[in-house]
């Protein structure tokens, strides 16, 4: 088959959950399939483009600027004054459009694959079969951030977003060939929505050679949580962990110390760093932070789909802690693969019991690992996706006859 994604952004180094799923799509329906990307670039990026295009069979990149902090905020005041979300006008452009037409009008492409509704969109070739690949419930997650943000301005803004994009969404699933879920729960949702279109469950998943379990010394103080550090749900997180929960855990172990890991980090997690809390940045591999803790935290209030931070400290065979969003669309069981707490006292207490037993998280660790290499990788994943595409692309061409 010949397959087309669409991208908003370049998905490499696959060092962020987007970029993972997207990555690790592209280049697994390689093996088998002639697959080319589109996507936005921005200037730097040639040597991305270059990665990318060494899996793949293309890639087609239409320019953009970087976004500014300023930029970003006027665009999303004009949007208050639209009937169209921020999220999808933000990705929408001519250029894009353009670029589709001339790929599409030289090419006769079998499945185009949207990673993503706010790009959902575009017009596309009627021939092609359409799959909108859902990285989570968008409209859910700016639901939770206008539930939990304490900012009177961000909650109206988040209000409005949820409102318009909640419709732009639905009419999404309604009008393609087919989406992709992450988890189950999502699906039960999306054929609610959209009882016409055939949904499967592609879930996130982890490279299990890449991240496997270490001998490496475990410092039973340090404490880990990892992900892209200036998406607003994993700042919610962090700044709940350092101010909510880790006073409870340093009333009792006043040496721990909590590593935030990730790219991006923006000032208000950098005003976190004390002498026991450490922000990283940007980091060439997350796994040393990980290996030497004793306990991965998830400690997520808002967020949609599935987390590839939990699949990635369960396939290291960390002991996990996470709030019930943290993770959400995961097949795991509290006691069992982690321990799931929504409350800040209560979540101090479970760190606490596994920093202090040695034995439990090794166990633990085991379940989880366990648990991953059964089902949760992107090869199997990636199987089933393409078993999808082949039933749509075959529905389509009976269709037609």
């Amino acid at each position: 088959m010949r397959v087309l994604i669409l991208t908003p952004s370049l998905p490499y180094p696959p060092i962020w959950g987007f970029g993972i799923r997207v990555f690790e799509f592209v280049r697994l329906l390689a093996r088998r399939h002639e697959v080319s990307l589109v996507t936005y670039a921005e200037p730097g990026e040639e040597e991305k483009i270059k990665a990318v295009a060494a899996v793949c069979s293309s890639v087609h990149t239409v320019p953009r600027n970087p976004e500014t902090e300023r930029s970003k905020r006027l665009a999303q005041l004009s949007s208050v004054f639209s009937s169209d979300s921020y999220q999808r006008r933000s990705l929408s452009s001519s250029a894009m459009q353009q670029k589709l037409d001339e790929l599409m009008k030289r090419e006769r492409f079998d499945v185009v694959q949207i990673e993503s509704s706010q790009l959902a969109g575009f017009t596309f070739d009627p021939r092609a079969v359409t799959v909108l690949d859902e990285h989570n419930i968008e409209y859910e997650l700016l639901y939770r951030m206008y539930s939990t943000e304490g900012s009177p301005l961000r909650r109206m803004y988040n209000w409005l977003e949820y409102q318009k994009f909640k419709r732009e969404e639905v009419t999404s699933w309604q009008s393609v060939s087919g989406v992709v879920s992450t988890s189950a729960r999502e699906e039960v949702i999306m054929r609610q929505a959209a009882p016409k279109t055939p949904v499967m469950v592609a879930p996130n998943a982890v490279n299990v050679e890449y991240f496997c379990p270490s001998d490496e010394p475990i410092d039973s103080d340090a404490l880990v949580m990892t992900g892209l550090m200036h998406y607003r749900p994993n700042i919610d997180g962090a700044v709940y962990f350092v101010r909510e929960i880790l006073p409870h855990i340093l009333a009792s172990r006043p040496k721990a110390v909590f590593y935030i890991v990730g790219a991006g980090a923006t000032n208000e997690l950098k005003r976190l760093a004390s002498d026991n809390v450490v922000v990283t940045d940007t980091v060439a591999d997350v796994r040393p932070y990980v290996y030497k803790s004793a306990v991965f935290v998830v400690p997520l209030r808002m967020g949609g789909g599935t987390r590839l931070k939990v699949l990635e400290g369960m396939s290291m065979a960390k002991a996990v802690v996470s709030t019930s969003v943290g993770c959400e669309g995961i097949d795991v069981t509290h006691d069992e693969q982690l321990l799931i707490v929504d409350e800040a006292r209560g979540f101090a207490d479970a760190v606490l019991q596994l920093q202090a037993d040695r034995a439990r998280r090794l166990e633990m660790g085991r379940a989880g690992r366990q648990l991953v290499e059964r089902q949760y990788r992107w090869d199997s994943v990636v199987d089933r996706l393409e078993g999808f595409h082949a039933r749509l692309v075959a529905d389509r061409s009976a269709s037609a006859r």
